[in-house]
């Protein structure tokens, strides 16, 4: 009788911390949402290059799909974990970018990712053996920059991606994408 009392109390405990929390961050969300609906306004007249993300990666413009994955994300501390957690999110929404929404969500995740990259670069290059891997999301958000005809941004891109050593297994890398770029820069006038 007494351990299903300790039980009970625990559980009304841990249920009373989670509404606690949920309080608190309603107002802190309902600030945030205002202020990403003026910078979406501001952003859509003239495109910031390389937007820093925002540290809450849950916003109201994230697909049903990604929900789980961009809330999980937002209590995780891990580098690694949130390594792999956005390059899951900027894969999925990459494959989808056609879709307005799914294109903001690449941009949002894309941006997170790479602004969090100088922490995730050591832990990742020690768990892969000395050697980083193939990062996608430099190259996918690269891409991405490149159809939305941000040529400027798309080469930042691959400069950053060079400056942490990354390779996107192409037979000439990202300096041959650079170039590519440039190219069709040139091209656009």
């Amino acid at each position: 009788m007494g351990s299903i009392l300790f039980i009970i109390i625990v559980v009304v405990i841990f249920i009373a911390v989670l509404v606690y929390r949920a309080a608190n961050k309603k107002p802190q969300e309902k600030t945030n949402s205002a202020s990403e609906s003026e910078s979406a306004k501001d952003s859509e007249q003239v495109p910031e290059p390389l937007p820093e993300a925002e540290q809450t990666p849950l916003s109201p413009t994230v697909p049903e799909a990604l929900e789980e994955i961009a809330s999980e994300l937002e209590g995780e501390s891990d580098p690694l974990v949130r390594h792999r957690m956005l390059s899951q999110l900027t894969e999925k929404s990459y494959k989808h970018r056609k879709d307005e929404e799914y294109r903001k969500a690449c941009i949002h995740f894309s941006a997170l990712h790479i602004q969090e990259f100088e922490e995730i670069v050591e832990p990742l290059k020690e768990a892969s053996g000395g050697k980083l891997p193939q990062v996608m999301t430099f190259q996918n958000y690269a891409n991405l920059l490149l159809e939305l005809e941000q040529f400027e941004d798309a080469i930042k891109v691959c400069e950053q991606a060079l400056e942490f050593g990354l390779d996107d297994k192409t037979q000439t890398g990202f300096e041959g994408r650079i170039q590519r770029i440039r190219a069709k820069q040139n091209k656009a006038g």
